[in-house]
């Protein structure tokens, strides 16, 4: 331990959420950019070329992190989740990983991700330590998919990355699919049928709000029981309904 840390003790108690929960799991965004603009996250005409993010120098660093890490860990946090951003456009990532690994306490160590960057990472992360995948892929139609991303990447990137994670060993793999009315929701079965007898878990997540910088829409949201509905007895593919969850990331 660094000497120059002041250690405080904790309250042997594990910190509770408002339900009275305790709190075991924590995300960590170690990237506020993405190489993607999805409208119903970072839309393009908000985040444009000339929005400033944060600088390096005033992002946490990898110590910092640790250190922060260490605290919460102390405090009843058992799994770590890395997220951005785009947590892959972090240099040096799998350093990262590989350090939190060694936390006593740790138990679980996952990370969210467009998948664009996945296949050229996927071995070094699962290296590093990394037990898990999450990839956020709204579909698999090309041009709905350049909408949603906001024309950055492609679909083939991504499955390219879900197929290098899948060898690399991660797992499980869980895709995250936002669903918005008269966007992607006609193309939800394709992405079912894709992933059937795999092993990769879809998610669907309803559209929400996320601070008045997507324009959201109450119109585009396809509650999940509706998307139950349409989905049990259609397909044999696992998924998950996840209501009115964070954004991907």
């Amino acid at each position: 331990m660094d000497p120059r840390e002041k250690v405080i003790p904790l309250s042997p108690r594990a910190p509770l959420d408002t339900l009275r929960r305790p709190i075991h799991d924590l995300r960590i965004s170690v990237m506020d950019r993405c190489n993607f603009r999805c409208p119903y996250c970072m839309p393009r005409e908000t985040f444009h070329e000339s929005y400033r993010f944060l600088k390096s120098s005033e992002r946490l660093d990898f110590d910092e992190i640790l250190r922060l890490a260490r605290v919460f860990v102390r405090a009843g946090v058992k799994k770590l989740r890395i997220t951005g951003g785009e947590p892959l456009l972090r240099p040096n990532l799998p350093d990262l990983i590989g350090d939190l690994t060694q936390l006593p306490g740790v138990e679980d160590i996952a990370l969210t991700t467009n998948g664009i960057l996945l296949a050229k990472y996927a071995t070094e992360l699962k290296a590093a330590g990394l037990n898990r995948i999450t990839v956020s892929l709204d579909t698999l139609d090309p041009a709905v998919f350049a909408k949603m991303s906001g024309g950055f990447g492609g679909v083939g990137d991504v499955l390219e990355g879900i197929e290098a994670a899948r060898r690399a060993g991660l797992a499980p793999i869980k895709i995250n699919t936002v669903v918005q009315r008269g966007v992607n929701d006609h193309t939800l079965m394709d992405l079912l049928a894709h992933f059937r007898g795999t092993g990769v878990i879809v998610r669907f997540i309803e559209y929400m709000d996320v601070g008045t910088r997507n324009h959201w829409n109450a119109a585009l949201v396809v509650p999940s029981r509706e998307l139950a509905t349409r989905s049990f007895g259609r397909t044999t593919a696992t998924v998950w309904f996840c209501a009115r969850s964070a954004t991907p990331a």
